[in-house]
């Protein structure tokens, strides 16, 4: 019995990776390297920018190509299912929405009590983004002369609000002398969000709150508007990528 078994090809039926049924002799089977060419094309292709993705889609779309986007990546499944046809979709190109340093810079000290070497980091560091003091357009040396006052503070007397809500800051200098520092009310911060496109940038605007605790200052920076203004600046990066990859619709959705 088991000899006239041997006579006949006796095929199995095996599970891939993705749980696809795949036919293979029980005894032979071909190594992937000695083939011509792969079975199916398949890749993943991460783009670092929003040209090179653009470039990428528009090289390689088929007609069921499809974009999917949310606040971590930006998808594109060249061989995405049609309503009548399902496709295997192996074939993808991402672009990953990561932050630049100037806005996770920003973010980090936001909404957040800072001491006064701290602030002073902090307007050196976006003095370039800083576009706007109490609505007035910003010319860069205002937000340095401001920083270098406070720098050069030894001890904070008191904190006064004059009838237009201006703030005042009665000082001492390490040189020892007394002075006045007008604080701004409004700072507006027009930041690039995402590295994929520095071009696009967010505008923030921010109200300060000081506060004078036992000689201690401490500023607090508010922004109500920060994450709109994040969606917005998303929702341009996708509507550039939707208006340049044409043919292909985009899908605020994840996709694994």
């Amino acid at each position: 019995m088991s000899e006239e078994k041997s006579k006949y090809v006796v095929p199995s039926v095996m599970l891939d990776e993705g749980k696809r049924a795949v036919l293979t002799h029980q005894d032979y089977g071909i190594p992937e390297f000695l083939l011509k060419e792969p079975l199916r094309n398949k890749y993943v292709v991460n783009a670092l920018d929003v040209d090179s993705f653009v470039d990428l889609v528009n090289e390689y779309k088929e007609p069921n190509s499809k974009l999917f986007f949310d606040d971590k990546s930006i998808k594109c499944v060249v061989d995405f299912n049609s309503k009548d046809k399902a496709e295997f979709c192996e074939k993808r190109i991402n672009l990953g929405l990561g932050f630049t340093p100037f806005y996770e810079a920003f973010t980090q000290s936001v909404g957040k009590n800072l001491g006064q070497r701290d602030f002073v980091f902090l307007l050196k560091s976006l003095f370039a983004y800083i576009t706007a003091i109490d609505g007035k357009p910003n010319d860069n040396m205002d937000v340095i002369e401001l920083a270098e006052s406070l720098q050069a503070v030894k001890k904070f007397d008191c904190v006064q609000k004059n009838a237009s809500s201006k703030i005042s800051l009665d000082v001492e200098i390490k040189s020892g002398t007394k002075e006045t520092i007008q604080m701004p009310k409004n700072i507006t911060f027009t930041l690039p969000v995402y590295e994929a496109d520095t071009e696009v940038k967010g505008k923030f605007e921010c109200e300060l709150f000081v506060t004078i605790d036992e000689e201690k200052f401490g500023l607090k920076l508010v922004c109500y508007t920060a994450e709109a203004s994040r969606r917005e600046v998303l929702g341009e990066i996708v509507s550039k990528i939707s208006q340049k990859c044409e043919g292909v619709k985009a899908y605020k959705a994840s996709i694994n």
